[in-house]
């Protein structure tokens, strides 16, 4: 598997690709980051990253380095690196190195990161994560690099044998996967979680919003409590690298099963067609 690393703009050997341990983003997890899709030489939905990117840096208090259009075409340039048809990129934004610990303060660092990849076909299996997620917190609409309760959630689904876990908030509302956004499917209408639920401002969710309405879906926006949510008749989750993949089994006080339905392939039909296409 060929994988490109390349910091500040320029490529590095993948073992040569360093941080200094005076960064702020290891010593307090300060900073960004966004994983996107690449097909061929395309980065899909490159622009609203880079805007979420931006948003992310007014609220954490983090300049970034470059302009956005420069982080566009490092961007850009780097998946033209990497020869696979499909493609995953990392892009982290660190905080630079701390005057506190390092004696003086450096400008952030931007890390990219293109590896080959192979878009998942399979269903996916949720179990519930014990953690609850503080719902009006503005961190959980954007990408930071303090994650510790998504990663400890989804190394206890791996655990189990499960494919990643579901996030509730503290007001007992399903919020999101670990690693996803999800919807859900009832009676022919289509829902998800609104962002003040705790849940990522995910660009697959965006724009499977759109293509719903613009189709003649019925969608809505609502917190649902948990035992509500698998009362559903469709699941699936949405992500820039999954793009959507149905949910066939959440694990809560006992297991819960369902279909893929019409819905959720009538989605995905629409989703690629939108991605692969332009359509």
């Amino acid at each position: 598997m060929r994988i490109n690393c390349f910091i500040d703009g320029r490529e590095v050997a993948g073992n040569r690709a360093k941080i200094s341990v005076f960064d702020n983003s290891l010593f307090y997890a300060d900073g960004l980051f966004e994983t996107l899709l690449a097909i061929d030489k395309r980065v899909v939905f490159l622009d609203g990253h880079l805007k979420r990117l931006e948003k992310g840096a007014r609220l954490i208090g983090l300049r970034l380095p470059v302009s956005l259009p420069t982080l566009k075409r490092w961007i850009i340039s780097a998946a033209k690196k990497n020869p696979a048809p499909i493609k995953k990129i990392r892009l982290t934004v660190t905080a630079g190195e701390t005057a506190f610990w390092a004696g003086k303060a450096t400008k952030p660092k931007v890390i990219i990161i293109v590896t080959e990849y192979a878009l998942p076909e399979r269903t996916y299996r949720l179990t519930v994560s014990p953690f609850r997620i503080i719902e009006n917190s503005p961190f959980r609409n954007v990408k930071t690099l303090s994650f510790v309760i998504e990663m400890t959630s989804r190394k206890r689904a791996y655990k189990s044998k499960y494919d990643d876990a579901l996030l509730v908030n503290r007001a007992g509302f399903v919020a999101e996967a670990t690693s996803a956004n999800i919807f859900w499917v009832k009676k022919g209408k289509l829902y998800t979680p609104p962002l003040n639920a705790g849940c990522l401002e995910g660009m697959t969710r965006r724009h499977i919003l759109a293509l719903a309405r613009k189709n003649g879906m019925p969608v809505y926006e609502k917190n649902i409590r948990l035992e509500d949510f698998l009362k559903g008749d469709e699941i699936f989750i949405t992500s820039s690298l999954k793009l959507i993949l149905p949910v066939t089994t959440v694990k809560s006080d006992k297991i819960f099963r369902f279909q893929v339905g019409t819905v959720t392939t009538r989605l995905q039909e629409l989703l690629k067609n939108l991605i692969f296409t332009g359509g």
